[in-house]
């Protein structure tokens, strides 16, 4: 009898100890709008900077693939998170859409403006114009007219582009088209005109097929192009001026840890990314008969191709 009541005690000991683990534990859920590796690096800088201010999380991860989206709300509703972690403009609309009682912290949302859910708070993709337009002045300080073709969402960009540009005694030569239909027809009236191709995020213009026909017209134009990711500068941009994504991850981070400290996400204004890194194509420059210093080649984040 008195071993039956020795195991109960230790049973309930343990049951009470998990309980009060499980009410301790912080739970966030992430999720992810696809796999790619931008995403995922994110989503390390945000687990990093928790390890680095000693803060234990524990992380549930779900990617929006071929997966059913509804089992994912429901697994999330289930785990009940202290926080959801939105990775992407996908992410972050289902979680708006189907989480209206949870924190939510995005990351990588290029239209902060439609998540209007007052337990948002995030970290926006879009590299400030001033940043990117200095880092283009010190990379390739030819570049004095700047080309950029947009539509109707991408106004607001070019309007603070256009004063920027102005503030840096650079002239930007714009054409606004309607989709990537008139992309072509853009090109050929203003190519002529440009020392570059700016790329600005505008989901009407730049997909991968238009991008690739982009990278193919600055070839056989000769017009370099800049692109908005390593990504097309691996595919063929001169270079390019990105996020450091794992600093982004850092800064959602520095927002959930706000938001877990008590402060309400709606209080909370979106930020830009603060770090950028740069990518070039040699073997474009190549082509384009561009030089690069020794030194801008050795302090870049992401070198392609070869200059031969």
């Amino acid at each position: 009898m008195k071993i039956k009541a020795i195991l109960l005690s230790v049973f309930i000991l343990a049951l009470t100890w998990s309980q009060c683990q499980a009410a301790d534990r912080v739970l966030v859920s992430v999720i992810y709008s696809s796999d790619i590796e931008p995403y995922l690096q994110s989503c390390t800088g945000f687990k990093e900077f928790f390890k680095d201010k000693k803060i234990a999380l524990w992380f549930t991860e779900y990617f929006l693939l071929d997966k059913n989206t509804q089992k994912i709300v429901a697994q999330v509703n289930a785990e009940k998170p202290d926080i959801v972690f939105a990775i992407g403009t996908r992410a972050a609309k289902l979680a708006e859409e189907s989480f209206k009682d949870k924190p939510i912290v995005y990351a990588m949302v290029l239209n902060p403006e439609k998540l209007t859910g007052a337990n948002l708070a995030g970290v926006l993709l879009d590299v400030p114009v001033r940043m990117q337009l200095e880092a283009l002045q010190k990379v390739f300080p030819e570049a004095k007219k700047i080309g950029v073709v947009y539509t109707a969402d991408s106004t607001n960009k070019v309007t603070e582009l256009n004063q920027t540009c102005g503030e840096l005694g650079l002239k930007l030569v714009k054409r606004k088209v309607n989709d990537e239909k008139e992309l072509p027809a853009a090109l050929a009236d203003i190519t002529w005109q440009i020392n570059c191709l700016l790329m600005i995020p505008d989901a009407k213009i730049y997909f991968p097929q238009s991008v690739k026909y982009l990278l193919l017209e600055s070839l056989r134009q000769k017009f370099p192009v800049i692109g908005l990711s390593k990504y097309h500068s691996k595919s063929g941009a001169l270079l390019s001026i990105d996020c450091d994504y794992e600093d982004l991850g850092r800064q959602a981070g520095e927002i959930a840890l706000r938001v877990l400290n008590g402060e309400r996400p709606v209080d909370i204004k979106p930020v830009k990314p603060r770090k950028t890194s740069f990518s070039l194509n040699l073997s474009t420059a190549a082509r384009l008969d561009i030089k690069f210093s020794p030194e801008i080649v050795e302090n870049t984040n992401n070198v392609f191709g070869e200059n031969k």
